[in-house]
C-alpha cells in the first residue's frame, strides 16, 4: 500500500470531497476548512491545498474509523465511504 492520499471529486450534496487513503474511501467536509478567510466555500484549488497540507491527519481519522474508535475533534467529522 501507498501512503498517498487521492482526493476522487467533490460531492455537492454532501459539501464535502471523496477522498481515498490507504486505509479506505472517505468524504472530507468542507466545514473542516472553515478556518479559511476569505472564502464563504473553498475554491477547489483551496480545498485541494488544504487537504494535502492535512492529509496525514485525515489519513489517521480514518484508519481510526476502520478500527472502530472515533478520531479526534475536528476530524471526527470524517466519514466513511463503502466502496464496491
Amino acid at each position: 500500500m501507498t501512503n498517498a492520499l487521492t482526493v476522487r471529486t467533490r460531492d455537492v450534496a454532501r459539501e464535502a470531497y471523496h477522498v481515498i487513503t490507504p486505509h479506505g474511501a472517505a468524504y472530507v467536509p468542507e466545514c473542516l476548512m472553515a478556518r479559511l478567510p476569505s472564502e464563504a466555500r473553498p475554491s477547489h484549488q483551496t480545498a485541494y491545498e488544504w487537504i494535502g497540507a492535512h492529509r496525514r491527519q485525515i489519513t489517521k481519522a480514518v484508519e481510526t474509523l476502520k478500527a472502530g474508535k472515533m478520531p479526534k475533534d475536528p476530524y471526527d467529522l470524517i466519514t466513511l465511504i463503502e466502496e464496491t
